[in-house]
């Protein structure tokens, strides 16, 4: 089965940081994109794509791409994001559609949106965009991709396949789910290892960079920098996505470290100013 991108219709529902390129980068593969965005600034900004703060404007769509925020509200993780544009989805179509959840999400997500639709095609295909450097790690890069069922999976695949995005196609959403954190997660407890050895070489009075320098020159050794907390919007959120999922206290410890080593550089900032 071959897409034919001119008879289709896409909306990318969120348009920040993730769906705005992820949107451009759709129209410029030959689809007829529109985009939704609550925020009047984002939908102003993404020109020649027509996009709208209105939902009842968006006309109905054979594919919808959901990039909005996911979040971390009252210890618990915030998919109300998530939930909310695949309702408005699930109320606009007449028509079976194609959503792709590029959103990170907490495991069990997918599933719950499945269940809003009578008839649905679904496949979770996070997203793996640095804004930090989009050339290397734009929209173009190899992603995870699991389904609800074989067709979602040939639909989704033929999609992305035909805008050049590489997949590595996984048996369920929840392996797609659970993979998505995990490399956040990863990365997170990475930084929060090197944070601690900083902290206890300064207590002892040695030098952290040497130590660093010194331990990477093993072949499998790649400790990273420790420098000013590990901030940003998706590294502290996942890793605490995949710490409710049971008894975590790796994930749990390295949280801990990372707030303490934020709090000791906050106090050297003191005593120093």
């Amino acid at each position: 089965m071959v897409v034919n991108s001119n008879s289709l219709k896409v909306c990318v529902v969120g348009l920040g940081n993730v769906g705005h390129p992820t949107a451009s980068y759709i129209h410029e593969n030959g689809y007829l994109v529109y985009g939704y965005d609550i925020d009047p600034q984002k939908t102003s900004q993404i020109n020649p794509i027509t996009a709208f703060c209105e939902w009842e404007k968006v006309p109905e769509c054979n594919i919808y791409v959901v990039c909005v925020n996911t979040g971390w509200k009252n210890g618990k993780p915030d998919m109300s994001n998530v939930f909310d544009a695949c309702q408005k989805i699930a109320e606009k179509n007449k028509v079976k559609p194609l959503i792709c959840i590029e959103s990170t999400v907490a495991v069990g997500t997918c599933r719950k949106v499945a269940e809003m639709f009578d008839e649905v095609y679904l496949a979770h295909v996070p997203h793996r965009f640095w804004a930090g450097d989009p050339h290397k790690h734009g929209v173009k890069q190899v992603r995870v991709i699991g389904a609800l069922d074989h067709e979602s999976m040939v639909k989704a695949k033929n999609f992305y396949e035909s805008m050049g995005i590489p997949l590595y196609p996984v048996s369920s959403l929840e392996v797609a789910e659970m993979a998505k954190i995990t490399e956040n997660a990863y990365r997170f407890v990475q930084i929060a290892f090197v944070e601690q050895l900083r902290l206890l070489c300064e207590k002892h009075n040695i030098p952290f960079k040497e130590v660093r320098e010194s331990a990477n020159t093993k072949w499998n050794v790649e400790l990273l920098e420790a420098r000013d907390g590990i901030k940003g919007e998706c590294l502290p959120k996942d890793i605490r996505y995949l710490a409710t999922l049971g008894e975590a206290p790796l994930l749990q410890g390295a949280i801990e470290a990372d707030r303490k080593y934020i709090e000791h550089l906050k106090t050297k900032k003191l005593v120093s100013a």
